[in-house]
């Protein structure tokens, strides 16, 4: 009934890099400076995106491994 008072999963954190809006793994919060693995398996330096770089495509590899992860999360609430 109260559907959309469930709580929200952080499945992944979104940053661009190298021309690609990859995911992080959700343990926490990224900070520039940062070495950290995405989702498909890229280690990456965080950095401050600018607005033109939230607009590169998304890494289909991370993408795909962020909707399993929100899959398997909303599985578990059921």
């Amino acid at each position: 009934m109260f559907g959309f008072l469930q709580q929200q999963v952080v499945v992944a954190y979104w940053r661009p890099f190298d021309g690609v809006r990859h995911g992080l793994h959700p343990d926490q919060p990224p900070y520039p400076g940062q070495e950290r693995e995405t989702l498909c398996g890229l280690t990456m330096t965080v950095g401050i995106p600018t607005e033109v770089e939230w607009l590169a495509p998304t890494c289909e590899p991370c993408w795909d491994d962020a909707r399993f992860r929100r899959d398997a999360a909303s599985r578990r609430a059921d």
